[in-house]
C-alpha cells in the first residue's frame, strides 16, 4: 500500500494467465477531490470505478468503466471527492489481444466499456461488485475474472511485440524502416500492424517512449543537457520542442512543476503524474 496527503494506492502484479496482457493493477482511492495530468504511457489502461467518478480533459467523465487509448500529450484528470478506481495497466500488445480490439481506434480518446463490449451490462454488475467488495485484493479478483473469462486463445500480435521490444531497449531512438527489417516485416505491413495492435505508429510509440526516458533520467537528478544528449538530440531546440509537444511545457518549466507540485503519484507507473 502506498499513501500520500492525496490518495492512497493498492498496487498488485496479474497472474500468470493475464502476464502476456496486463503489467499491473493499481486500485487508487482520492479521499479529497483531486486534479493534475499524466503523461503518456506506453499501454492502453482500462478503469474501473467503485466510488465517486472521474472526469478527463475535462469532458469524459467515467463513473462505472472505460478504456483510454495511447495519446501523443499530456492528458488532464479530475478525481472527486472520496473517489476510487481500479486501474488496469495493460502491456503495450495487451489491450488489442485480449479485448479483440484494433486500439488506434481509441488514440487519445476514452471510451466507455459496454460501447466496446456491445451495450453490455457487464460494466454495471463489475461496478456493482467492486462497490460491495470488503479489500482491494478483492476488487482486484473482480477485474481479473472479467479479463480472464476473455483470455481464450488470443496471443499478442508477435511482430508488434518484438517491435515494441526493440524500440524500448533503443529507448525509443529508432528508424522504423530499420526496425521493420529486424522483425522480417515491410515497412507499411508493421505500421499497419502496430497501429492495431499497440494503438500508435511505431513513429508515435517510440516518441513515448523517449519522453518516458527523459523524465526518467531526470529522476536521476542529470541536467538537461546531459539528458537531451543522452536521449539522442542533436540540439537543444529540437529537445525543448519535441518536449513542449507532449507535455504542453519546455522541460525547465514542467520539471520545475513537478518537483513543487511532488511525486505524489509516479509509483503508479501508469504514466507520471504531476499535480496541476
Amino acid at each position: 500500500m502506498e499513501t500520500s496527503n492525496a490518495f492512497k494506492a493498492f498496487l498488485q502484479a496479474p497472474c500468470d494467465a493475464l502476464r502476456p496482457f496486463v503489467k499491473r493493477f493499481i486500485v487508487v482511492e482520492f479521499p479529497t477531490a483531486q486534479k493534475g495530468s499524466y503523461l503518456p504511457s506506453t499501454g492502453v489502461l482500462a478503469g474501473f470505478c467503485f466510488k465517486g467518478q472521474c472526469i478527463l480533459d475535462g469532458k469524459t467523465k467515467v463513473s462505472e468503466a472505460a478504456l483510454t487509448g495511447l495519446s501523443d500529450r499530456a492528458r488532464d484528470y479530475e478525481h472527486s471527492r472520496n473517489s476510487g478506481v481500479v486501474l488496469v495497466s495493460f502491456t503495450a500488445t495487451g489491450a488489442a489481444a485480449l479485448l479483440r480490439q484494433p486500439v488506434h481506434e481509441f488514440f487519445n480518446g476514452t471510451v466507455a466499456l459496454d460501447d466496446i463490449l456491445g451495450n453490455s451490462t457487464e460494466p454495471t454488475r463489475i461496478h456493482e461488485q467492486l462497490a460491495e467488495a470488503r479489500n482491494h485484493a478483492r476488487r482486484i479478483q473482480v477485474v481479473e475474472d472479467f479479463l480472464l473469462a476473455r483470455v481464450g486463445d488470443a496471443q499478442p500480435d508477435p511482430f508488434v511485440s518484438a517491435a515494441v521490444s526493440k524500440i524500448e531497449e533503443a529507448q525509443g531512438r529508432v528508424r522504423v524502416e530499420h526496425l521493420a527489417r529486424r522483425v522480417g516485416l515491410s515497412q507499411s505491413a508493421l505500421e499497419r500492424r502496430f497501429r492495431k495492435a499497440a494503438g500508435a505508429s511505431p513513429k508515435k510509440f517510440a516518441s513515448i517512449v523517449r519522453l518516458r526516458h527523459v523524465v526518467r533520467l531526470r529522476a536521476t537528478g542529470a541536467d538537461l543537457s546531459s539528458i537531451a544528449f543522452a536521449a539522442g538530440y542533436s540540439d537543444q531546440s529540437h529537445f525543448i520542442n519535441d518536449f513542449k509537444q507532449i507535455t504542453g511545457f519546455a522541460p525547465k518549466s514542467f520539471f520545475l512543476r513537478a518537483s513543487v507540485g511532488g511525486k505524489n503519484a509516479e509509483f503508479l507507473q501508469v504514466g507520471e503524474v504531476w499535480r496541476s
